[in-house]
């Protein structure tokens, strides 16, 4: 059995360590800011410090599920002691951080993994092999939105905080999925962003934000992300067009994708081990009409990577290198937005 460590003690960290059960991974340690909080976790032994945890537990992994800005050092402290790395996304702060770990992880031959769960939904492998199929056509365009209602409640925690959030709130929390989503779907990488940000809850941090994209020269983009719209509590929507068809898929109801045609009625696709793409079969556990989601990406995603850690063989998982996608393109659309929304090359 693989034997695993979590730093952080928070939602996520709980999202990980139900995962990790349910696919035969023993969560044998757990790091909290305090010795207190990690005991409340009631799973594993606790510890206060991350760097005893890793010099006193023999484990294979490290899931990092704490803030932002300390994702690099924490990466790191496990990497040099030849462990393996799940994070939870952004990656790190910067693109000069996140190079130095896929840097550290290549030299150890380690696995660096990113923690864009949303690729592991059935339906988003659908949508991607039949986009990659030319069921739609040629991609023209996507569009949609990620949008929430956090900072409408006063207790926004620490995504509100640049000295713990780094430079970007709703682009480097919800963003950052989408925009894998959006690469991962059409095999195409953003190159160009226009962005503009707001803050209407009067936050140092924008919680609104607005994105034009350019995937090279011939395929386009826009994406809204909000952590101000009211009863919306965890909205993924993302609609890929192409010049014969297009596709919707919308997180709070993950079984269900709508395939569009220019010339036939609508298609409502489900989640079904039996009719999807080979390759999204086996992303499900349960036949159509059974209800699965959120925690079974995760499952999905932790597998592929155990796998890899294994030696064994498995499907490809988001690493460090698509880690760094997402925080090259916070980047772009930080620096678009200071500059007024001009066009930034994405690096």
């Amino acid at each position: 059995m693989s034997r695993a460590a979590i730093v952080g003690t928070g939602f996520i960290a709980r999202v990980h360590a139900i995962a990790l059960r349910a696919i035969g991974v023993e969560v044998v340690a757990v790091c909290g800011r305090t010795l207190a909080g990690a005991e409340s976790f009631g799973e594993g032994r606790p510890y206060a410090d991350l760097a005893e945890l890793l010099d006193a537990e023999q484990i294979d992994a490290l899931h990092i599920c704490t803030p932002n800005d300390g994702h690099a050092a924490q990466a790191l402290a496990a990497l040099g002691r030849g462990i393996h790395v799940i994070c939870e996304k952004p990656l790190t702060v910067t693109t000069a951080e996140s190079s130095a770990l896929i840097a550290a992880a290549a030299e150890r031959g380690l696995v660096g993994a990113t923690c864009y769960h949303v690729r592991g939904y059935p339906l988003v492998e659908q949508m991607r092999a039949d986009t990659a199929a030319g069921t739609i056509g040629k991609v023209t365009f996507v569009h949609g939105r990620y949008v929430c209602d956090d900072v409408l409640f006063p207790a926004s925690g620490w995504r509100i905080d640049p000295a713990r959030s780094g430079p970007s709130y709703v682009v480097g929390d919800l963003g950052t999925h989408w925009l894998d989503l959006a690469e991962h779907v059409t095999g195409l990488h953003v190159t160009a962003v226009a962005a503009d940000f707001r803050s209407f809850s009067g936050g140092p941090l924008e919680d609104y934000a607005t994105l034009l994209l350019r995937f090279g020269a011939h395929v386009s983009g826009s994406l809204v992300l909000s952590a101000g719209v009211a009863g919306r509590k965890n909205q993924l929507l993302f609609e890929c067009e192409g010049t014969t068809g297009g596709l919707t898929w919308d997180q709070e109801e993950p079984t269900k994708l709508l395939a569009r045609s220019a010339t036939d009625a609508p298609q409502l696709v489900v989640k079904d081990p039996a009719t999807n793409a080979p390759s999204a079969r086996g992303l499900s556990r349960y036949p159509a009409g059974h209800g699965e989601g959120y925690g079974g990406a995760f499952q999905n995603t932790f597998r592929n990577v155990y796998a890899a850690i294994a030696g064994e063989p498995h499907d490809p998982f988001p690493t460090f290198a698509d880690g760094q996608r997402g925080v090259a393109l916070v980047e772009a659309a930080v620096t678009s937005a200071r500059a007024g929304g001009t066009w930034t090359d994405v690096a």
